[in-house]
């Protein structure tokens, strides 16, 4: 079955497809396996994408970008007096005032989320004719409260997603590199690093028992736009040199320069040299400048100084140095910056930094993996709250007490299974087994055993733990099929 997952960011969206055990991200007809997030109004129609953007210096005003801090309702009066739409208030509601098909037109948030949503439903359809059947989840920011998850959810439904969850952005890193997946016995921390267009999120995760504990965050309003800046500013001072003028008070043509100096960004994630040029930038001047990455990781210090700044703080109140954090996993497209990736190895050098997947893809990919999970009808309670055991269990067979099996680790979901293999004494005819709550191994929760043991039984020790707390233990030799269990139940 095919299943999608999309990520909505401010400047771009990004989706991705799960299909027969495989998930990849999905291109949009340009090519461009990520779409930015512009939406423009013009005299005939309203269009999406590329070359909504392409053509946003002709037509800002008309031009809306950053649409989801808006729809979320982080808006600003610094926001709107900086915005070249026009942003209106009225009882509550927000809508950009645009001219569209020769008149004025209100289009609030939700309006927009529905129109990028249905340009990205269009290039779903290249994968499937049946998308309004697949299952498909979205990601949001982890604090986005019940309405504004409700807000998106409706928007991407109209656009004709089937909606059958939604999970945080840093759910979705973890999920896309299979953190804990594999082995649910593993136990450590991870960093989760998300760098966008205009704003930057870190995140201490828990893994352990194949979950996710978030156990702090920070956010910083900071992103790619100020590492634009940056190279506009030096980009600038290079053209005032060489002209004479100073291009940054002119405002079209300090945006022009900004659109050059964000391809430059980009080109140098992959090389070590960008060529920058502006046709027509000053007075019929036209603007030609190569840019090192040397100079550019040099003018970029004190941005990714200042990035990586809340870092200590947010491991400090969590109890934690870097030492601690096993995993760094790079999200976000300002995640691509070679410096910002030298920088976070240096802060973490035992940590393994996850760079497999472009940083701007790895989200929605988790989400598609996260669909291809849901093999049931749409999930109507998505955010119930998971309950956890507070400690390990484990399993010491008589005559083995070294050998302390984990049967369970630390934090596993309530409810929940899992059979462990032991190994039975030698020369014995019977297994005893005692099953600890704790690995100090202090409280006994149950003892079984087995007898008529062979060199040939294949004993295995299972647990499930229902949801009401009752705990169900079975003893089995696979080879002869004797068993014992027992169930403990939780007093009322």
């Amino acid at each position: 079955m095919t299943s999608f997952g999309i990520h909505m960011g401010n400047t771009s969206v990004c989706l991705a497809v799960s299909k027969e055990g495989k998930t990849d991200v999905v291109a949009s007809p340009t090519g461009d396996r990520v779409t930015p997030a512009v939406v423009a109004f013009t005299d005939s129609e309203i269009i999406v994408g590329l070359a909504a953007k392409q053509a946003r210096l002709r037509n800002m005003s008309n031009t809306i970008i950053n649409n989801k801090n808006v729809a979320a309702g982080k808006l600003t009066q610094q926001w709107i007096d900086s915005s070249p739409v026009t942003i209106t208030q009225n009882n509550n509601r927000i809508f950009y005032e645009v001219e569209y098909k020769e008149r004025e037109w209100k289009a609030g948030p939700s309006d927009i989320l529905v129109n990028l949503y249905k340009y990205i439903h269009d290039i779903a359809e290249t994968h499937s004719s049946e998308v309004d059947q697949c299952n498909c989840v979205l990601t949001v920011p982890r604090d986005y409260n019940e309405g504004q998850r409700n807000f998106v959810r409706e928007a991407a439904s109209k656009a004709g997603f089937k909606v059958t969850q939604m999970i945080s952005e840093t759910a979705a890193a973890c999920l896309a590199y299979s953190l804990g997946q594999d082995e649910l016995s593993e136990r450590y921390h991870a960093l989760v690093f998300r760098s966008g267009g205009i704003s930057t999120s870190m995140s201490v995760v828990l893994v352990s028992g194949g979950t996710f504990s978030i156990l702090a965050s920070s956010d910083l309003e900071m992103g790619g736009d100020q590492a634009d800046e940056v190279l506009v500013q030096y980009l600038g001072a290079e053209f005032k040199q060489k002209y004479k003028e100073d291009i940054l008070v002119n405002k079209r043509g300090k945006a022009k320069l900004a659109k050059g100096a964000e391809t430059v960004k980009h080109v140098l994630s992959t090389l070590d040299t960008a060529h920058c040029f502006v046709e027509s930038l000053f007075d019929g001047m036209d603007f030609s400048s190569n840019v090192t990455r040397a100079r550019f990781d040099n003018q970029l210090s004190k941005f990714v100084i200042d990035v990586l700044a809340p870092l200590s703080s947010l491991l400090t109140s969590v109890g934690l140095t870097t030492a601690d954090i096993a995993k760094v996993v790079m999200t976000g497209g300002t995640s691509k910056i070679v410096k910002l990736q030298t920088a976070l190895r240096g802060k973490f050098p035992n940590a393994e930094v996850m760079t497999n997947y472009a940083p701007d893809e790895v989200i929605a990919i988790g989400a598609a993996v996260q669909a291809s999970y849901i093999t049931n009808e749409t999930t109507q309670n998505c955010r119930e709250k998971m309950l956890s055991i507070s400690n390990n269990i484990v399993a010491v067979v008589e005559g083995c007490e070294d050998n302390v099996i984990t049967v369970l680790p630390e934090d596993s979901t309530v409810p929940c299974k899992r059979s462990v293999p032991i190994t039975a004494p030698a020369d014995q005819e019977t297994i005893d087994l005692t099953v600890y709550w704790g690995q100090d191994k202090t409280v006994a929760l149950t003892k079984l055993s087995l007898e008529g043991i062979t060199n040939k039984s294949k004993i295995v020790l299972s647990v499930h733990i229902h949801r009401d707390a009752s705990t169900h233990f079975t003893l089995v030799d696979k080879t002869s099929g004797n068993s014992e269990d027992i169930t403990l139940k939780v007093e009322s």
